[in-house]
């Protein structure tokens, strides 16, 4: 029995389950996350701004009524014929002419008003529209990322599978070992190539290589990596 080898390949196995481990993480953040926030934020803070636009018009709307129920009552009694003296028509054409001009500032601040909810209408409508096409991109984005999700849970239950039907031919204190350097340095097991350890890099023995071609368990004497050869 290959120990070195059977750990190679449960490192192997090992090494593809913690990717697809961290590619399902990396999915399902990005899945969880909210890219569309910012755009509902702004939109959101411009219909809060639209509904002070709307409320103040609203207002400056009534005081310009006001002003024209006045005017309009100071009108009728100008006109009704029941006031003759001279004196009197002209008091009241002067308080008809002065309610006008008062009257002026609030049309003129009215007719502003005006724009500015009509541009930041159109403003949300470009948002809105804007945003519903970036969420129907998101949608079809987060399909697909459900879909890797499936796949990679697939891969996962079919390599801790094959990690369940290898480790009964690998004796438990070799496992220990195997987890403890795992633990200590990401990989247990290192491959000797041209008589090199590719771990570190340091050159292996000729009697090291013999006894790790035979199957026993050979440790690097720099890295301490378990040493294998194919």
């Amino acid at each position: 029995m290959n120990i070195p080898r059977l750990l190679f390949q449960l490192q192997e196995i090992d090494l593809a389950h913690d990717a697809a481990r961290e590619k399902s993480g990396r999915i399902e953040n990005e899945l969880a996350a909210d890219p569309l926030a910012v755009e509902r934020n702004a939109i959101n803070k411009q219909q809060t701004e639209l509904r002070g636009l709307q409320h103040e018009l609203r207002e400056n709307d009534a005081q310009v009524d006001d002003f024209t129920d006045r005017i309009k009552g100071y009108e009728e009694k100008l006109y009704s014929g029941r006031i003759t003296s001279p004196k009197e028509l002209t008091t009241l054409q002067k308080d008809i002419e002065l309610l006008r001009g008062h009257r002026i500032p609030f049309e003129d601040k009215s007719l502003a008003l005006m724009e500015a909810v009509e541009a930041l209408e159109h403003s949300i409508s470009d948002a809105e529209t804007a945003l519903q096409r970036h969420k129907e991109t998101l949608d079809t984005h987060k399909r697909e990322l459900i879909g890797q999700l499936e796949v990679v849970a697939a891969e996962t239950s079919e390599l801790e599978t094959r990690r369940a039907a290898l480790l009964p031919e690998i004796p438990s204190y070799v496992q220990v070992q195997y987890q403890s350097l795992r633990k200590q340095k990401g990989r247990a097991v290192s491959k000797v190539e041209q008589a090199i350890c590719r771990a570190c890099g340091i050159a292996v023995t000729a009697a090291w290589l013999h006894r790790a071609r035979t199957g026993e368990i050979v440790r690097c004497t720099n890295c301490n990596r378990i040493l294998y050869l194919e």
